[in-house]
């Protein structure tokens, strides 16, 4: 699934070092770096903040937890232009 799809959506990211993340996606690039606005963050063992933006690095990213009324099945699908298959040449002798 490309995130990049994910625009304005509310989705919650937990970070590899426990910290979860919960806002709204304003933009996501091909490394999954995310940037997230209205956003609640909680660090371990501390109170939640509230952040009016946020960018998270992608390789920080644990997982990203999807909200239940997202239709997967159409964001699912792969609508990039498939690579046109050649037939091959026989040569006979």
């Amino acid at each position: 699934m490309k995130l990049i799809r994910l625009n304005q959506e509310t989705v919650t990211i937990e970070l590899k070092n426990g910290t979860v993340v919960h806002g709204t996606i304003s933009g996501v690039d091909v490394a999954m770096n995310t940037h997230l606005k209205a956003v609640k963050m909680t660090v371990r063992n501390r109170e939640p903040q509230q952040l009016d933006s946020l960018s998270i690095r992608g390789s920080n990213v644990r997982y990203i937890i999807l909200p239940d009324s997202l239709p997967l099945d159409t964001l699912l699908i792969d609508d990039a232009p498939k690579p046109k298959k050649y037939a091959s040449q026989i040569i006979t002798p």
